[in-house]
């Protein structure tokens, strides 16, 4: 019962944040761009970055391209003579920063509407959801 529940809640919860996402950016960035924008800032790889985005390493490599055109990412050196790694620009971190001040600002007004108690018991629920997704990672 409680595995169905959280296959319902997590993606519903994702889609949520993925709206208020698009909403902070306007029309600037298209959502598969404002995930790469995240991955980069976490300095995933991009062949790692096609795996999380389940796109292929050519289409990752077309984002990065437009990503260096809209000025939010650079390329530079990477570990050996081939390879190149992604970092953010300072307008890549500010486009960011924007889109996460609106999805906390949005999700601060609904919190609002929690009563105290409620607060606690989703504080307390979150963190045991951090600690339960960290054993389902070990064990798979």
């Amino acid at each position: 019962m409680l595995a169905k529940k959280l296959l319902v809640s997590i993606p519903t919860s994702i889609r949520v944040i993925r709206r208020l996402s698009l909403a902070g950016l306007g029309k600037t960035l298209a959502l598969q761009q404002l995930r790469l924008l995240v991955l980069v800032r976490e300095a995933r790889g991009q062949a790692e970055m096609a795996e999380i985005l389940d796109v292929s390493p050519a289409a990752v490599s077309k984002m990065v391209d437009c990503l260096v055109a809209k000025g939010l990412v650079r390329k530079k050196p990477g570990t050996d003579a081939r390879s190149k790694s992604v970092v953010l620009t300072a307008e890549g971190k500010r486009t960011l920063k924007v889109v996460h001040s609106h999805v906390e600002g949005q999700l601060n007004v609904s919190l609002k509407k929690l009563t105290g108690t409620e607060l606690k018991d989703l504080n307390r629920g979150l963190s045991v959801l951090d600690k339960f997704i960290g054993i389902v990672n070990e064990n798979s």
